[in-house]
Order: structure tokens, then C-alpha cells, then sequence
């Protein structure tokens, strides 16, 4: 009988399969699946932009395996995917606009699905998003139009 990877969110077990693995110096690396020992519950990882010769087995629920997307999202300052409240993400006019991260996609962390607070929802590139910081947030709710410029009406001079 052959026994199945466990099923861990965001990794999947199978031959090429991108995710982030810890190596024997504790340092964190993107990696690739090179093989699986179904029979003794183990992968092969190849550590990426590294020499084949620092390949290593790991128990595939080991801790020392995480999904490839935190890299991204580190890089970007942002937390895990399930504790992103709120981002700036860039609209087409290339300014940033308050939005909710709904997934990331799985073109290795390289692009986002937002929800602009319009209620648009929209494929955002990782590089066109930013964490929404209090500083941020501060200076958008401060410097917003108010109802009665949205609606037209200018504001007058005093």
C-alpha cells in the first residue's frame, strides 16, 4: 500500500514542487521536490541556486518545510497570507489605493489577487504592493475627499 504526503496548506507533494526549506545552519532557502521515498515518508530537497551536493531528505511533515510564498510576502514587508488585513496596491493610474490581499497566486508569490475598498478585485503584481502601515493609513484617512468634493462641489477659498 502506498502511503500519501500528509496534507499541509500551501505545500504540495510532488516533483518540482516550489516551497522554502531550512537547512542543517538553521538559514532558510528557496527549494524544490527532487524526489519522494513514499516508503519511508521523505523528500529530496534541492536547495535552489545551489550545487546538487547540498541536497537533502527531510520527514515531509517536518517543521523545517514551509510554503515558498513567505519569502515573497517577506520581501514585500508583508505577513502571512492569512493575517494580511490590508495592503496599498497600485491601480492602473499608478497610485496606491488601499486594498484586502484575497490569494496569493501561485506563480511562486509573484502576483496578488486584491480587493480595492471600491469592491474591485484585481490580479496586482508583487512589486505594484506595499504594506498598508499605520503612517500610511494615518495620512490617507487625514488627506481623503471628503462627500462633498466627491460629489463635485469645490472647496472654497477662505
Amino acid at each position: 500500500m502506498k502511503k500519501t504526503p500528509p496534507n499541509r496548506r500551501g505545500i504540495t507533494f510532488e516533483v518540482g514542487a516550489q516551497l522554502e526549506a531550512r537547512d542543517s545552519l538553521k538559514n532558510w532557502y528557496a527549494a524544490n521536490i527532487e524526489k519522494i521515498d513514499y516508503e519511508d515518508e521523505k523528500v529530496l530537497i534541492h536547495y535552489r541556486q545551489w550545487s546538487h551536493r547540498y541536497d537533502e531528505w527531510f520527514d515531509w511533515a517536518s517543521p523545517y518545510l514551509r510554503p515558498l510564498e513567505r519569502i515573497q510576502l517577506r520581501r514585500e514587508g508583508l505577513q502571512d497570507d492569512c493575517t494580511i488585513p490590508k495592503v496599498l496596491a497600485s491601480w492602473s493610474d499608478c497610485r496606491f489605493y488601499p486594498a484586502k490581499v484575497l490569494a496569493v497566486n501561485k506563480d511562486g508569490g509573484s502576483s496578488y489577487t486584491v480587493k480595492f475598498y471600491d469592491g474591485v478585485i484585481q490580479t496586482v503584481k508583487g512589486i505594484h504592493v506595499k504594506p498598508f502601515i499605520k503612517e500610511v493609513r494615518e495620512l490617507f484617512l487625514r488627506f481623503r475627499p471628503n462627500k462633498s468634493i466627491s460629489k463635485g462641489r469645490g472647496v472654497g477659498r477662505g
